[in-house]
């Protein structure tokens, strides 16, 4: 069994301060991994495990981080996240600015219109699916006219709703 033993970074009082300063459940368990390995003297990550919920390989690289590279190694990096993207929040919301000003203009007319306006911006092809995350990203819904027929006639329309009869019967029940 490997025994844990920590290289002097820090002291036991700002390892404390440390500990009470961390913010998040994950920061918080590895600072009181090293705290319970340099203040609690206790050495076994068996021991340390079912005490901070972690596996006993997690607690080995924890600490190796630490004695490699000192309180750097501790900061917790959530998942998650835009890692891809192809433009930032920023450039998104300037875009949809200039989109928004096209069609109200009357410049921007179908889908095609508007990737051809984010390709120029990224300099690469996109997908469909990439148009729909964007607009949903920021905010925008398909929002469509009512669909009508295009020989419609309003007067007819009119008439047909004045003269209406205010009750439908059925032509076949008493």
């Amino acid at each position: 069994m490997r025994t844990l033993k920590l290289e002097g970074h820090l002291s036991d009082v700002q390892l404390k301060e440390r500990l009470s300063a961390a913010t998040g459940k994950p920061e918080f368990g590895r600072w009181q991994i090293l705290y319970l390995i340099q203040v609690g003297k206790i050495g076994s990550a068996a021991t340390i495990s079912p005490l901070v919920n972690l596996s006993r390989p997690s607690i080995y690289k924890i600490v190796e981080g630490y004695n490699k590279s000192g309180v750097i190694s501790i900061k917790y990096n959530p998942r998650g996240g835009r890692r891809r993207s192809l433009l930032s929040q920023e450039e998104e919301a300037a875009l949809l600015t200039t989109i928004e000003q096209k069609a109200a203009k009357g410049l921007i007319k179908a889908a095609n219109d508007i990737r051809a306006i984010v390709e120029s911006k990224t300099g690469k092809k996109v997908s469909d699916d990439y148009l729909w995350d964007l607009l949903k990203r920021n905010g925008w819904k398909k929002k469509m006219p009512r669909p009508h027929h295009p020989k419609r006639n309003i007067a007819e329309q009119q008439e047909f709703k004045k003269n209406s009869p205010a009750v439908w019967l059925s032509s076949g029940g008493k």
